[in-house]
């Protein structure tokens, strides 16, 4: 396979044409906590959605992990978001293949043995990152949906949302173009969720141009193009860098609307 054939492979693009090409058939979308009775998972999308969990993790996960007091009764979950977390980074430096358990173990300053009590493997780790992406990127357009009072503010905030969520919570996560390392379960289950959400944004395109609030265009192309932009800023995001992650979404944000010859300045 050539270079630019296997950087489809590892984007929104190929992800989803290549579901297309197959026909998948849907998966069941279940909570964590119901996949497997012996897997210590917690249902973490509610955790992940409180502030005050949310944003001491994503500032600090060492931190947030041993900060978690005895008593809460969502300890297991808050350390296991923790994990994922620092685990993110870590691939993100060093690459999930390079990246090993006991280097995970040192960013969270506990033992490797320790690890095992929230996760079995890097594979477990690696489909968190990616459930933990696709989630706020679920929850960005629920949020675009009610702020915005048109299909292209819609989609403004979408992508504002979106890429602000994953720069600050994920950082410099190039895990997330690690797409096929993962369990043929575990990607089935990505992969249905990204249909879903790419359904949605074609139908917001539809919108948009019926309102003609856009130019015409291939609705499908159209959102291969920015979403695929929108997850390669993994690969060359840095958390010490010049912009941070809202400047970046920001940035991003105008010249995606800009892509779509919006027909009138939006109010």
């Amino acid at each position: 396979m050539s270079f630019f054939g296997l950087f489809l492979e590892s984007t929104w693009i190929g992800l989803c044409a290549r579901e297309e090409k197959l026909r998948l058939r849907p998966c069941q979308t279940e909570p964590l906590s119901q996949r497997n009775s012996n897997r210590p998972y917690g249902d973490m999308e509610e955790i992940e959605k409180m502030s005050d969990i949310g944003s001491s993790v994503s500032d600090d996960p060492a931190s947030a992990w041993h900060a978690a007091p005895e008593e809460r009764s969502d300890r297991h979950d808050i350390r296991r978001l923790s994990l994922i977390r620092a685990a993110g980074r870590a691939f993100g430096r060093k690459g999930f293949h390079r990246t090993t358990l006991d280097e995970i173990a040192t960013e969270l300053a506990v033992t490797k043995p320790m690890l095992y009590r929230y996760v079995k493997n890097k594979q477990e780790i690696l489909y968190e990152c990616h459930r933990m992406a696709i989630s706020m990127a679920e929850d960005a357009f629920d949020e675009a949906k009610v702020r915005g009072a048109s299909p292209l503010e819609q989609i403004s905030f979408f992508t504002e949302g979106y890429i602000a969520r994953t720069t600050t919570a994920l950082g410099t996560c190039v895990v997330l173009t690690e797409y096929y390392s993962m369990t043929a379960e575990d990607t089935n289950r990505i992969q249905e969720r990204r249909r879903k959400l790419d359904t949605k944004l074609r139908n917001l395109l539809k919108q948009a141009m019926d309102q003609d609030e856009i130019a015409n265009c291939d609705p499908k192309l159209a959102v291969f193009f920015f979403m695929g932009a929108i997850n390669g800023i993994s690969r060359w995001f840095s958390e010490g860098g010049e912009q941070d992650g809202h400047e970046i979404a920001r940035a991003f944000t105008k010249h995606i609307v800009a892509s779509l010859s919006p027909t009138k300045p939006m109010s």
